[in-house]
């Protein structure tokens, strides 16, 4: 169900910047396809970790499964270049990455598995620096779950070398015609 709705999203957007725009306006019987998906497909988990672009997707997921949610955010001094020796006289070492995951009060002591969700998975960069930070918890993520694959960019490989499975709604390729759905791969979902 998930893949036949958002598979009308990429058929009718070859342009990348129609396709974000779409993406990021899903309508509630989209995402509820998605998640579905990924209710089903997901292993067991402790806690999810969203990255700031699927924010509702991992509530709403936290909600079905009954889990807490983190959210992983970019460490804006990083990110905006200022002096790194200045992120590290904070003594964190979460901002060598230019990620950290704040944790909302109350978290549960006893999380062990984690779950990534991003809403477009490319490099595959971000997630893993996340799951690093994660470790540093003590949290091993098991699972990335992404609502669109962009199979190009090679970030499922990326990620499942390090033994994270990626579970994507939907897998897009670009093509000279534009972006259309994955062909070259099947998926085991």
């Amino acid at each position: 169900m998930a893949k036949t709705l958002l598979a009308a999203i990429a058929k009718v957007l070859p342009s990348e910047t129609q396709f974000e725009d779409r993406l990021r306006d899903l309508s509630l019987r989209e995402r509820d396809a998605v998640l579905d998906h990924f209710n089903l497909t997901l292993p067991d988990f402790d806690v999810i970790i969203a990255l700031p672009n699927a924010e509702k997707m991992a509530r709403a997921l936290a909600r079905l499964r009954g889990t807490p949610v983190v959210l992983a955010q970019p460490d804006a001094t990083a990110l905006a270049g200022l002096d790194p020796a200045a992120s590290a006289e904070r003594g964190s070492d979460e901002h060598a990455n230019h990620w950290s995951l704040p944790t909302p009060a109350p978290l549960p002591e006893d999380l062990q598995t984690a779950v990534v969700v991003t809403r477009h998975l490319q490099c595959g960069l971000p997630e893993l620096l996340i799951a690093l930070l994660a470790a540093k918890r003590g949290w091993t993520v098991r699972a990335v779950a992404a609502v669109v694959e962009r199979s190009n960019f090679q970030g499922r490989t990326r990620l499942e070398l390090q033994g994270m499975a990626v579970h994507a709604a939907l897998q897009i390729a670009d093509t000279p015609r534009g972006l259309e759905l994955e062909r070259r791969f099947p998926t085991a979902e």
